[in-house]
């Protein structure tokens, strides 16, 4: 299943949210020969508008969906960065999508910028190492 974390604070990094989303569904009850709750996906979703505005969101993929549930529902006592946890079901609205109320009252903004926190290896910064090899 799909879950949506909303309103993330700008400072999450995706290590640190996929550590925190990890801890809480290794604390789900697991019977024996059933599948364990695993984490497939995990992404940060930034959206900006146009005066410069910047929304940060969770976007998880956790299995087993009876998992995702219970995920959804032990969240909400957890913070990072002060921010709680706010977990739903993520249900995508594509071109597919058919909303039944009308076109006029779909207030999304074709003016977002979204793009996805995606993982950065390690980089090596050599800058200042003589001088921390001569001080020390």
């Amino acid at each position: 299943m799909d879950v949506f974390l909303s309103r993330l604070s700008e400072l999450t990094t995706l290590g640190q949210l996929e550590g925190t989303v990890r801890s809480i569904i290794s604390k789900k009850l697991h019977i024996p020969f059933t599948a364990s709750p695993t984490l497939s996906s995990c992404k940060i979703m930034e959206i900006r508008d146009e005066h410069g505005g910047v929304e940060c969101h969770g976007l998880l993929n956790i299995k087993p969906d009876n998992a995702a549930n219970w995920f959804i529902t032990q969240c909400r006592t957890k913070k990072i960065h002060n921010k709680p946890l706010l977990a739903h079901q993520y249900i995508l609205r594509d071109s597919s999508w058919q909303p039944s109320y009308a076109s006029e009252a779909d207030h999304r903004r074709p003016s977002l910028q979204i793009r996805y926190v995606t993982k950065k290896s390690p980089t090596f910064i050599t800058e200042g190492m003589d001088r921390f090899r001569r001080e020390h």
